[in-house]
């Protein structure tokens, strides 16, 4: 006999990796949550910054982070969240978390959701 558990996750806190990976079909991964991640881990180290190299890719709010991804997808997901993501490139930072990863591919797969 096998037993289901189900939980739930708030905006808040990234949820926790499934046999590889995030489940996409029930995760629900906010703006909020996405641009928190990003601003900590790229941002907040003085790389995407916005209004400095690179000024394309600004993202200090959800609407330049947003507008980054729509006009820059494929490079957002090579460089960021794919399984070669090289980011955070610089000054020993520690690459992305795998669970971050995902967490962050299940947002921009749902269409970058608010809520």
């Amino acid at each position: 006999m096998s037993l289901l558990l189900a939980a739930a996750c708030k905006n808040e806190q990234a949820p926790s990796p499934v046999s590889g990976g995030v489940n996409c079909d029930v995760a629900k991964i906010t703006t909020s949550y996405a641009l928190a991640a990003i601003q900590t881990n790229c941002t907040n180290r003085g790389c995407h910054p916005g209004g400095n190299s690179p000024a394309v890719a600004d993202f200090s709010t959800a609407t330049t982070l947003k507008s980054y991804i729509n006009t820059h997808r494929s490079t957002f997901e090579l460089r960021a969240i794919g399984s070669l993501a090289d980011m955070p490139q610089s000054q020993g930072f520690p690459a992305l978390s795998q669970g971050m990863k995902d967490s962050i591919a299940c947002w921009i797969a749902h269409g970058l959701p608010d809520q």
